[in-house]
């Protein structure tokens, strides 16, 4: 069974901000949701955890979408660190979405939204590139390979992005673009992280259904731990979320 957790945060709590300036902080505040896996899994892991932080600062909250193979607990959450809910799901908002995904089919055609970390590993056998960056992950920072690597995701994850035509040319009907570094700390003063984002939106199709529900159970690119690859998909009547 697949859940979604819809949380609006309360950006003027002091927990929210510390969360929002430290990812690591944030990833163990959601796994604080889950109980403990079964060693050596990764609780993230074994649950099936994926997770996107949206910010809304017009409202001073933040929107966090939580995707997981069990239903978390949220009960431990400190008190006021969520802020009122939006509507009458209440805050935080638990559903299954199994029903959806298992209804998805060939040629089916959605809407999409991802926050995603695109990088490439450097080649072991790379001759141009220094000993210590050989067989490392790079970020991608320009466009042109940011959609370059969407698109290759597609091609293996069981979807291609619709086109629309412009002039004489037919582009991908996507929008994107760089966000801020994302950057955090382990616990204990340990290992500084830091990761690019990119954001991505459009139409999609759905050629392999089998690929397809698998890339939504287990998203899509490197930083899961860390809020990104989780593909979040509607019809295109519906928002995202």
């Amino acid at each position: 069974m697949l859940y979604l957790s819809r949380l609006i945060l309360n950006l003027r709590h002091r927990g929210v901000q510390f969360d929002l300036t430290n990812c690591h902080g944030l990833h163990g505040r959601i796994m604080g949701a889950f109980p403990t896996a079964p060693a050596p899994a990764s609780a993230r892991e074994h649950f099936g955890v994926l997770y996107r932080l949206e910010l809304l600062p017009a409202a001073w909250q933040a929107r966090l979408l939580v995707q997981s193979e069990q239903p978390p607990d949220w009960s431990n959450l400190p008190s006021g660190y969520l802020g009122p809910a939006p509507d009458g799901r209440g805050n935080p908002a638990v559903r299954s979405i199994e029903a959806e995904i298992d209804r998805v089919q060939a040629q089916m055609q959605l809407r999409f939204r991802l926050r995603a970390n695109p990088t490439k590993r450097i080649s072991d056998r790379n001759a141009t590139q220094a000993p210590e960056w050989q067989g490392k992950r790079i970020e991608l920072r320009k466009e042109v390979d940011q959609l370059a690597w969407l698109e290759r995701k597609a091609s293996t994850g069981g979807f291609q992005l619709l086109r629309v035509q412009i002039g004489d040319d037919r582009m991908v009907d996507v929008q994107f673009g760089n966000g801020p570094k994302q950057h955090g700390r382990r616990s204990g003063g340990g290992q500084r992280l830091s990761f690019g984002t990119a954001s991505f939106e459009g139409h999609l199709e759905v050629t392999d259904p089998l690929r397809f529900n698998a890339t939504l159970r287990h998203g899509i690119g490197s930083g899961k731990a860390y809020g990104f690859g989780l593909l979040s998909v509607a019809s295109i009547q519906e928002h995202t979320t």
